[in-house]
């Protein structure tokens, strides 16, 4: 399967680096601006107003911003393919006018840092941002309900991820390849596809496998907890967990203390660590990204405030 897909891709980009007119026969409904030197073909859709949807970009690179208007047209939509395998753009500024992208369109991206999806955007296509593997920051409109399939398939580098309020659907192997990836799953998501979150090819292998340490972030009860069972990772509710509990026995008490205690000698003496990255979120109980005796002090202190209650209820 990945090498299938890998295989398609590195087609795909080698098509985009060859001239249209090479594979591709004229469309009389294509036209053609040039703007700052660079050249847009899009074709005008009939919408009310009119729209412009852009089919293909010359090469841009930087920071570059799409234009709102061409020829007197708003830009609606950038269409399959339109910047696949531009390799110099680091980031686009997309107008607030687009409504949506096709497939493939910013596939092969490789030095794009950051998108930011405008909250007009209601459609993403599929493996729309695949192989952008710089790509490191991610924030999908309000607009979108669906991550497609495959849209941030292998994207190694991406961490922060901002999904939308009311997204309902994230398609089969949408997050595929992203082992950084931090982003907490809306409740409103009732649909998680296969391999969409928290996989990736082995070393040296086309075989998938799960990424360690993998935490999927979301709300108690909804389809990301669920993902996470299923799958056998470890799953987080920011607004509900249980704080020092980092052996998982849902008791907070002098064994989770001895546990950061032992894990902070590992620390101090140089030796392998053992937590988890979800054992050491849950045990920073400072918080400030280190596990050490504040840590377990305070687990000893949340363990007699716990007991004194449990008692005083008696």
């Amino acid at each position: 399967m990945k090498k299938l897909v890998t295989a398609l891709l590195s087609g795909a980009l080698m098509l985009g680096a060859v001239p249209a007119a090479a594979y591709a026969e004229y469309d009389p409904s294509e036209q053609t601006a040039e703007i700052d030197g660079v050249t847009y073909t899009y074709t005008i859709e009939d919408s009310d107003p009119a729209g412009i949807t852009i089919m293909k970009v010359s090469e841009v690179e930087g920071a570059f911003t799409l234009p709102a208007e061409i020829d007197g047209h708003r830009v609606i939509g950038i269409f399959d393919n339109a910047f696949l395998g531009q390799t110099k753009l680091e980031f686009i500024y997309l107008p607030d006018s687009l409504e949506y992208i096709g497939q493939s369109a910013f596939a092969g991206c490789t030095s794009m840092t950051q998108v930011v999806i405008p909250d007009n955007v209601t459609s993403l296509g599929y493996s729309s941002f695949m192989g952008c593997t710089k790509l490191f920051t991610v924030s999908v409109g309000e607009g979108v309900t669906e991550i497609p399939d495959e849209c941030f398939f292998s994207c190694p580098s991406l961490k922060e991820v901002t999904l939308p309020s009311k997204l309902t659907k994230i398609g089969n192997e949408a997050f595929y390849g992203c082992p950084e990836l931090d982003t907490l799953i809306p409740e409103t998501v009732t649909s998680i596809g296969y391999s969409a979150l928290g996989y990736t090819s082995a070393s040296h292998s086309s075989y998938s496998t799960q990424v360690d340490d993998f935490i999927i972030g979301g709300r108690v009860g909804s389809a990301a907890e669920t993902y996470a069972k299923e799958y056998g990772f470890d799953f987080l509710d920011p607004d509900n967990y249980l704080a020092g509990d980092v052996n998982k026995d849902g008791r907070v008490d002098a064994k989770d203390a001895s546990s950061v205690l032992t894990e902070y000698s590992r620390a101090s003496t140089g030796a392998e660590l053992t937590f988890s990255r979800w054992q050491r979120l849950v045990g920073d109980m400072k918080p400030d990204n280190v596990i050490d005796a504040n840590d377990a002090s305070r687990i000893l202190i949340e363990y007699s405030r716990l007991s004194t209650t449990s008692d005083s209820s008696l």
